[in-house]
């Protein structure tokens, strides 16, 4: 009786496969950016004003203050924005009283080297102004 050979090379296959991903995962860190304090005032600032002009792109957040869904935004940011950085986004009307009565937010910036960015926006159908403050940290 003769034994089929084939079936014992795709076990040693498969096994090989698995046991090839399981150590690549075991051997690759998380990737975290690292920077000097000076390269990371300047990447924050790049990012939250790339964020921000992504955002009023059409008139969107424009739109989306008038309508004061705060929810939408904070979702918007969350997604745009890269894991890792920490957020607070304020509104203002012209005379520079908040408008969003609850804060958007998804973490502390306490003890954290804060970047602060003001953005003036137009919003197109009723010319309303805004100040925009978006703040933003790593989360370390």
């Amino acid at each position: 009786m003769r034994i089929d050979d084939r079936g014992q090379i795709r076990v040693l296959e498969s096994l090989f496969a698995v046991s090839v991903v399981f150590s690549a995962l075991l051997l690759v860190r998380p990737i975290y950016v690292s920077f000097s304090n000076q390269d990371s005032q300047n990447t924050l600032y790049s990012i939250g004003m790339n964020v921000l002009i992504q955002l009023s792109q059409d008139g969107e957040l424009g739109k989306l203050i008038r309508q004061r869904n705060w929810t939408e935004i904070s979702s918007r940011l969350s997604i745009m924005l890269p894991l890792g950085v920490s957020y607070n986004f304020s509104v203002y009307n012209e005379n520079l009283e908040i408008i969003n009565g609850s804060a958007i937010s998804n973490g502390d910036l306490n003890g954290r080297s804060v970047i602060s960015i003001q953005y003036l926006l137009v919003e197109r159908t009723q010319f309303a102004f805004y100040v925009v403050r978006l703040q933003l940290a790593w989360v370390k």
